[in-house]
């Protein structure tokens, strides 16, 4: 199970998995130039309830003024919805009705946001990265590839990662690269109104 790094800021970023997080810090430093926040890696899914009941035992938890959770929707978002609203419950923070709006109690403020946005039943945070670059000449050569591959024989069961990761090998400068490095060299286009929920979010911290 993961267990939370020392805070060091009062408005904090939960993100699942590593990749979620370096994507978030250069997103969020993207979206807030004064960088007075800090993303943590809380891990599966299911270790977010514990990941944090244990965050409240740091002793600068007192001073957190934000707490924003980032999972993916996977197959079904209202699932993923409910999930953190689990988690936050029983973490006894306060739970937000919906994702992408604030809720408050006393000196806490928590939102969560769901991967790949609010208009979609399900998707993952590469699907998100894939819409950034929708406009890239390079996804119609993905998608002939991907199909190429599956008419070969190949059974791609994490189209998400696969396409992703066909795109990035495309490009020069991040041919190889996981979705955080990708993120910190600028792959994705961090203006792109996909990511309008994200950044009113975090600007709103």
């Amino acid at each position: 199970m993961s267990e939370p790094e020392k805070i060091d800021h009062k408005k904090l970023i939960l993100a699942e998995g590593r990749d979620a997080e370096l994507f978030l810090v250069w997103a969020g430093r993207h979206f807030r130039p004064e960088i007075d926040f800090q993303v943590m890696d809380f891990g599966g899914i299911k270790e977010l309830t514990n990941f944090l009941k244990l965050l409240a035992n740091d002793e600068s938890y007192d001073n957190v003024e934000t707490i924003v959770v980032a999972r993916d929707a996977e197959t079904d978002a209202e699932a993923a919805i409910k999930s953190v609203q689990h988690s936050m419950n029983e973490a006894k923070i306060p739970v937000p009705e919906k994702p992408f709006e604030y809720t408050q109690e006393s000196s806490l403020k928590t939102a969560f946001m769901i991967f790949p946005g609010p208009e979609y039943t399900s998707g993952r945070l590469e699907d998100l990265c894939l819409l950034t670059v929708e406009n890239d000449p390079l996804l119609e050569c993905v998608d002939d590839y991907l199909e190429c591959a599956k008419a070969k024989g190949e059974r791609l069961s994490r189209i998400h990662k696969s396409k992703l990761h066909c795109f990035l090998a495309g490009k020069k400068d991040y041919a190889g690269l996981p979705i955080g490095l990708a993120s910190r060299k600028k792959a994705w286009d961090f203006d792109h109104p996909s990511l309008e929920p994200f950044k009113r979010i975090i600007r709103e911290m």
